[in-house]
């Protein structure tokens, strides 16, 4: 499975081996991962097992020896052990996930998964955890949270020095989990803390918005990159040309990224013969993904970019730069132009590993450096929810469809 990483969505592994299993299944993990990743087989006599397999053996022999607690959790001490090597790479992409992890890393890459329907990011200046969309008919929505609403608590638990990846992991969980949050809203120049009452439940996730703006110009926000959001993006599309649309805003702002087959297919709606990107590995042939002649929308496209659009997003807005099909306005995106795969482990769980670089139709790589727009415009509008009446970069998305 190949995933354009979701920037916002890192990973920070803070873990420390303070306990091993009695016995051996720690090595036994340890040795699982080099030994299993998706079935391909390591070798037991490489010089990297053999060094690992005696550094967990004499920390073992210590513990078992001297360490005073003897119920220890052996699943979570092998699942750290094994987040513990891959955070070693010192890739902040790469990362192991346990069971559950890995079914939500999936899910996500199909569109569905279990939670409350709510976009949170998180603001670096601040650190503050802000509500970014509420998706409709969610549990998020029929709580009352709204857009810029700002988190404070979970569960009691204050939460200004937690990641948002672990923010997102005290809300997120099996169906039926409830969640009491404390939130801070802002409304008529007053400012109220308040708590709300959350269930999670199985959502699809939404992850296209569309509508039809003056002059017959299409608007399609596109919030993530997903299996589902594929067969929305189509839907939209369709709609929009029955509607008698003249050209197209792709708002891919703040879209950290996603399935890189979820945004080939949406290029291949837009785009006609031709490459899309080309992946570089290390040990293996160039891979080069190009669109077909089944579809293409022959009319003006616009897309917009801010520092948010990472990855998957800047190979949409990239690959149509490069082809001469779009004008991109906005400011300069995120620069991610690597790729991950996921792996399934027999063990359990998953690996997802940084496994090579793209490049864009021009032969460009944008990794670090990120996407410079055509027309440049900084957002001056008052609400975090992008796509409103003071949004001043799709205002003048507007004014480039009609040149």
């Amino acid at each position: 499975m190949k995933w354009l990483h979701r920037e916002h969505k890192q990973s920070e592994i803070r873990t420390y081996l303070t306990g091993l299993v009695t016995g051996a299944l720690f090595c036994l993990a340890v040795l699982l991962i080099l030994q299993f990743v998706s079935g391909v087989p390591v070798l037991f006599s490489s010089s990297l097992t053999k060094e690992v397999a005696k550094k967990t053996q004499e920390a073992q022999s210590y513990i078992d020896k001297y360490y005073w607690k003897s119920d220890l959790d052996q699943e979570k001490l092998a699942d750290y052990a094994i987040k513990g090597m891959v955070s070693a790479l010192g890739d902040k992409y790469s990362d192991y996930y346990t069971t559950s992890e890995y079914n939500q890393a999936m899910g996500e890459v199909k569109g569905d998964y279990t939670g409350i329907g709510a976009t949170i990011y998180m603001d670096t200046s601040t650190k503050q955890k802000i509500i970014r969309k509420v998706q409709e008919s969610s549990p998020a929505e029929e709580a009352g949270l709204k857009v810029d609403d700002v988190l404070l608590k979970i569960n009691g638990e204050d939460i200004s020095q937690k990641s948002l990846n672990d923010t997102v992991s005290m809300i997120r969980g099996k169906e039926g989990k409830t969640s009491k949050l404390t939130i801070q809203r802002k409304e008529q120049d007053k400012t109220k803390v308040m708590e709300v009452t959350v269930t999670a439940k199985k959502l699809v996730n939404q992850s296209i918005h569309y509508k039809m703006l003056t002059g017959k110009k299409g608007y399609i926000n596109i919030s993530n990159f997903d299996n589902e959001g594929v067969k929305q993006f189509q839907s939209a599309m369709e709609d929009l040309k029955k509607q008698g649309m003249t050209g197209l805003v792709l708002d891919v702002r703040n879209n950290g990224g996603g399935s890189l087959e979820a945004v080939t297919k949406m290029l291949d709606e837009l785009l006609p013969e031709g490459v899309l990107l080309t992946e570089k590995y290390k040990n293996k042939e160039d891979v080069v993904y190009r669109s077909t002649d089944e579809k293409q929308f022959d009319k003006p496209i616009v897309v917009l970019i801010n520092g948010g659009s990472a990855s998957a997003s800047e190979v949409m807005a990239g690959a149509l730069q490069d082809r001469k099909a779009a004008t991109l306005v906005g400011v300069k995106s995120f620069g991610k132009g690597i790729v991950q795969s996921i792996f399934s482990l027999r063990f359990g769980g998953g690996i997802k590993l940084t496994t090579g670089q793209y490049l864009l139709p021009s032969g460009r790589c944008i990794h670090g450096t990120g996407l410079t727009p055509d027309v440049e415009v900084t957002y001056s509008g008052t609400s975090n929810e992008l796509g409103g009446g003071d949004d001043n970069q799709l205002q003048k998305a507007l004014t480039v469809l009609e040149k």
